[in-house]
């Protein structure tokens, strides 16, 4: 195994991951169960770049739920060496041109270059991705394939599931990561492992497995009401599992800021490119001097990236997206809305994932009763908010996770929604995910926010002396 002084990597790594690093080191099949925040993807990262400059891998694989799946390039490009010439990274996306996306891939490999692959992991529920990965894996003999968000197989029955469990027969490393491995019982670590290697839990197929570690009872015997030998079986998964959470990470700092880049539904993409020439060329003639139907023009471009507008929602990856986030987190999450319309389409995607919530808006009643009920029902996983309504006054301590669905244009109305749960009584790291169509205009906004600057107010200071035309047009470059 090598020392922590052997392996190379480009963003300085805290203790934990080191020894997460070390941990895993040259072992075929590996779990990372660490919680959101705790770095997971760096790990990946180092590890990666350290087996391609020992020549132990040609091709990386990355399946991770719809969205994260782009993600992943920029903490390549984060945490990988600057322009590093030994890998190739490609995003694979269905309804990209099929043609071109296949001649992509071919390039990468024939150049030599290691391809990283990264693709989102229902690509697997249907043919056309499934001989895709198939392909690459056959071509590629030394690939190191990684599930992040394993919990997304956890259903032995679905078809992504046993599709990832072939797909890894194929690879030479497997890495699984996760903060929510077994939330629900430890049934779901089954087909985990069962990606990983059979063999390390013992049991090839299901049935037995159940027979050894579940308690049986309901109907017809087959509700899982209890467990048992849990023991051993922690005993047989130790040697190939690293386990953090936040609070165990005395290197992490207290608040941790994660940004997420989504992609635009085709719909909205429409919508967005008309509004947003619309209001270019109203600001190049002139025609648009009041500050007050400006910021109009700008509410409507930003309830588009949210997936609405007038009341009516439109296809839209946000929301989903915002689910997944709480679905993989430990423990409660509040999410940060700036519009009403927000918190509903939030609340409909919890619900399809059976995840209780609550939603609180200017125009709910008994909010205090509601913020208790998610304060002391355990199973109401999230709260779902608008800034205006809950960014002030109140303490949230319960929660460690923190989403901004949307933001205001108020540096202060932010800060002042971030302290709801950093304040005195939390025990745990916080961490706070932005989600932001990456070069659009809610990317604008929380780069504002991030300098500490008012967006509403440059905006009235820019049409107060009369600045248009290319003033404007830098907020859309």
């Amino acid at each position: 195994m090598l020392t922590e002084t052997e392996f190379v990597y480009t963003t300085p790594p805290y203790q934990h991951q080191l020894d997460a690093l070390a941990a895993a080191w040259d072992k075929p099949s590996f779990a990372f169960f660490m919680e959101q925040g705790t770095g997971k993807s760096k790990i990946v990262v180092d590890e990666t770049v350290n087996m391609i400059e020992r020549n132990t891998i040609n091709c990386i694989v990355v399946l991770a739920p719809n969205g994260v799946h782009a993600n992943w390039q920029e903490q390549f490009e984060t945490h990988g060496p600057k322009d590093y010439g030994k890998w190739a990274i490609q995003v694979y996306r269905s309804k990209n041109n099929a043609e071109k996306q296949e001649k992509l891939t071919r390039d990468i490999i024939n150049s030599g270059k290691v391809l990283v692959f990264l693709m989102n992991i229902d690509a697997l529920s249907h043919q056309s991705g499934i001989q895709y990965l198939g392909r690459i894996l056959r071509a590629r003999r030394m690939t190191y394939l990684c599930i992040d968000e394993s919990h997304k197989i956890k259903n032995n029955s679905a078809k992504r599931t046993k599709v990832a469990i072939e797909m890894g027969k194929l690879a030479k490393y497997r890495r699984i990561l996760t903060g929510t491995e077994a939330e629900e019982g430890i049934i779901n670590l089954y087909s985990q492992f069962k990606f990983l290697d059979w063999s390390i839990i013992g049991f090839k197929y299901i049935t037995p497995f159940k027979g050894f570690y579940c308690i049986m009872g309901g109907y017809e015997n087959r509700e899982i009401i209890g467990y048992r030998n849990k023991e051993m079986l922690a005993l047989k998964i130790a040697p190939y599992i690293f386990n953090r959470r936040k609070k165990d990470c005395l290197d992490l700092p207290e608040k941790i800021y994660v940004s997420h880049h989504i992609d635009l539904t085709p719909e909205q993409d429409k919508m967005y490119t008309t509004l947003e020439e619309q209001l270019l060329l109203e600001l190049d003639n002139g025609t648009l001097v009041d500050a007050t139907m400006a910021l109009t023009r700008f509410i409507r471009l930003q309830q588009v990236l949210n997936g609405h507008i007038d009341n009516e929602a439109i296809p839209s990856n946000r929301a989903s997206f915002t689910a997944d986030l709480i679905e993989a987190n430990t423990k409660k999450s509040i999410v940060f809305c700036r519009f009403v319309m927000d918190v509903t389409l939030v609340r409909v995607a919890l619900a399809k994932l059976d995840i209780e919530s609550v939603g609180i808006t200017g125009e709910t009643d008994h909010r205090l009763d509601e913020i208790n009920r998610w304060r002391s029902d355990p199973n109401c996983r999230a709260l779902v908010i608008t800034t205006q309504t809950g960014g002030t006054g109140l303490t949230l301590n319960e929660a460690n996770n923190t989403i901004f669905y949307s933001n205001s244009w108020s540096a202060t109305d932010r800060l002042q929604a971030e302290d709801r749960n950093h304040r005195i009584g939390q025990n745990d790291h916080v961490t706070y995910h932005d989600i932001t169509v990456k070069g659009k205009f809610d990317d604008k906004i929380l780069k504002a926010l991030k300098c500490k600057t008012n967006l509403a107010n440059e905006f009235r200071l820019l049409l107060a002396h009369g600045m248009r035309g290319d003033a404007w047009k830098e907020l859309f470059q």
